[in-house]
């Protein structure tokens, strides 16, 4: 069989793969909101300079998809990642209204009778709501996981 070469990937850093890839989306929300405020090239420098850590990136998970096979869930690891979707759910929610609320206080705050919102917008929204999901679902997972530190002393 193929897979019996391949090293096991734990569900931890499964879950820090993750919470990296997630964070890059986030990034590039962060520019491109950036861009739109202040008109600047933001997001645009953060490609031209960043293509190359991008690369870097989608290269490093392909390596990991087919030098690693994924751990198989047991009964808790299955029950800590259905609380951790829960609790992203909840963030992703409440970020998202968060995020509406800031961009109708800043539309407001130019004066603009109809505040604009291109395609580009609604497509880069999308992507920061998957990064947010997957943070949150990432890091929660994470802290359920975690040895408490009254079992790492005995």
């Amino acid at each position: 069989m193929k897979n019996k070469g391949r090293k096991t990937l734990s569900l931890k850093a499964q879950a820090v793969s993750e919470l990296i890839s997630a964070m890059i989306m986030i990034v590039l929300f962060i520019g491109k909101m950036y861009e739109n405020i202040f008109h600047s090239r933001a997001l645009h420098n953060i490609i031209n300079y960043g293509a190359p850590f991008i690369i870097i990136a989608i290269s490093a998970v392909f390596v990991i998809a087919v030098k690693f096979r994924y751990q198989p869930n047991d009964e808790l690891s299955r029950e800590l990642m259905l609380k951790a979707t829960d609790i992203a759910v909840r963030v992703e929610l409440g970020t998202a209204l968060l995020v509406g609320i800031i961009m109708h206080l800043h539309g407001n705050h130019r004066h603009f009778e109809y505040y604009s919102i291109e395609g580009s917008d609604v497509c880069i929204f999308a992507v920061f709501l998957c990064g947010v999901f997957l943070a949150a679902k990432n890091i929660a997972f994470l802290w359920l996981d975690r040895t408490p530190k009254a079992e790492e002393e005995e």
